[in-house]
């Protein structure tokens, strides 16, 4: 979980939720889902390596379906702070709570779910 304390200007790390998962990448067959939502966070930073996120991640990309969100050629948002980690891998930052980008959606942050998860489940029935 990330906040920013009361009188601090950075953010702090602390424990939060857990979600049990109840398939491992390598056994997911893509044609079986309607979306891929890629949560933010600190779990990017590992699951980019993952090669069977990956092959799973571009099928949805090829076939058009809708994504929450990768951004390389895309706009998206984000924090502020993530501003240039945005730009350095090819993406046009936008500092608003919702932006959907042809079969791809984002938002800032958790307080953004509102806006950018009301799209998804837009893109989701189209």
């Amino acid at each position: 979980m990330h906040e920013i304390p009361p009188g601090w200007d950075v953010t702090r790390e602390g424990p939060s939720y857990h979600l049990a998962s109840e398939i491992a990448f390598r056994d997911v067959n893509p044609d079986e889902y309607a979306g891929l939502f890629l949560t933010g966070g600190r779990a990017p930073e590992y699951l980019r390596h993952d090669h069977d996120l990956m092959r799973i991640t571009r099928h949805f990309f090829e076939t058009n379906m809708p994504v929450a969100v990768v951004i390389k050629g895309r706009r998206m948002a984000t924090v502020p702070k993530f501003r240039f980690d945005v730009e350095v891998c090819g993406a046009t930052f936008v500092n608003e709570g919702c932006v959907r980008d042809g079969n791809m959606v984002s938002g800032r942050t958790w307080h953004d779910n509102h806006l950018f998860m009301a799209e998804f489940m837009r893109m989701l029935k189209e």
